[in-house]
């Protein structure tokens, strides 16, 4: 296993623990393709779900942050992302799993999926939506889409 990283990481240190370079063409491809996975799996399992929120959140209107869905719910969408993982991700992912069954990978991809959607990411409102998917490192190691509490836990690693 390749050692997690913190699911606020930017996209540049998620792409270089997996030893991908980041200004490689067939990294942009590979990350999308793990992307997709992603996106597919959030909008199938966890999109709208007000069953799978923690109680503190069941009122609130969507689109929801990754940390508003409970623990479980949040676990079984990676389990689900692994199980029906391509070949082609399918490396990338075993390069997250640990011996609790969790997947750093996943849940990283997963965390920025829901980060797109979850209204706090300010190019997400922006017609930048997906300016972080560019390979440029300028965008890669931007702090602008963390919020104070990724900024924290960064400073303290």
């Amino acid at each position: 296993m390749t050692p997690p990283l913190i699911r606020s990481a930017t996209k540049r240190q998620f792409l270089l623990q997996l030893d991908l370079d980041p200004g490689d063409d067939r990294t942009s491809q590979m990350y999308w393709l793990l992307k997709d996975e992603a996106i597919r799996a959030y909008e199938a399992q966890l999109q709208g779900r007000r069953d799978l929120l923690r109680p503190e959140y069941a009122s609130q209107d969507p689109p929801y942050a990754a940390a508003h869905f409970t623990a479980a719910a949040f676990s079984s969408v990676v389990r689900s992302i692994y199980s029906m993982a391509s070949p082609l991700t399918r490396p990338y992912y075993n390069k997250g799993v640990n011996s609790q069954g969790d997947n750093w990978v996943i849940s990283w991809m997963l965390y920025h999926v829901c980060r797109y959607r979850d209204g706090r990411n300010i190019r997400a409102r922006s017609r930048e939506f997906h300016a972080d998917d560019d390979l440029d490192e300028s965008s890669c190691g931007s702090s602008k889409t963390t919020d104070a509490h990724d900024d924290e836990q960064r400073n303290h690693n």
